[in-house]
């Protein structure tokens, strides 16, 4: 994920930290506490000391992908529910480096000028949990901006996950 992206809690975050409504892990919840104002994610990879930067990633990608954190001020719908005609979760055990190049290759395909925020993105990308990530903010922005392109997007996950 991008340092500067801007994470916000969502309707779903402010009713957890308020009302404990989903019982989330303790971890979970203090990642919400500390977003009750709106932090980049570098901000929080700064003041987070109880946990390592890995935990913390994995963290605020559970909760971006179960709607309790928004980023950049926009809500990534969950995997599961956003993609009826293909699944768009990666597997355990790819080539992060062929992921990396395939989905990157896709970015600038569809986006053009406007792929530089993803490249980024995806250049920092070190493991599964973090390109799991971009990939759904890329598929987002994918729904929104071309969505003649989805079929596209969802042939090189599968090409990815079978490496």
């Amino acid at each position: 994920m991008n340092l500067s992206a801007r994470l916000s809690l969502t309707p779903k975050g402010v009713e957890e930290v308020m009302n404990r409504a989903f019982k989330l892990s303790v971890r979970h919840r203090s990642v919400l506490i500390v977003l009750g104002k709106p932090q980049t994610m570098e901000h929080i990879l700064q003041t987070q000391q109880i946990y390592h930067h890995d935990e913390i990633i994995e963290t605020i990608n559970d909760l971006v992908n179960e709607g309790f954190v928004a980023v950049n001020g926009t809500a990534i719908p969950r995997a599961t529910t956003s993609a009826p005609s293909g699944n768009i979760q990666l597997v355990d055990g790819i080539t992060i480096s062929e992921a990396k190049f395939l989905l990157i290759d896709f970015c600038v395909d569809s986006f053009g000028t406007q792929s530089q925020k993803y490249v980024d993105e995806l250049g920092g990308c070190k493991n599964e949990k973090c390109l799991q990530l971009c990939l759904a903010e890329i598929y987002a922005a994918t729904e929104m901006r071309s969505p003649d392109r989805l079929p596209a997007l969802l042939e090189i996950i599968a090409e990815i996950n079978a490496t």
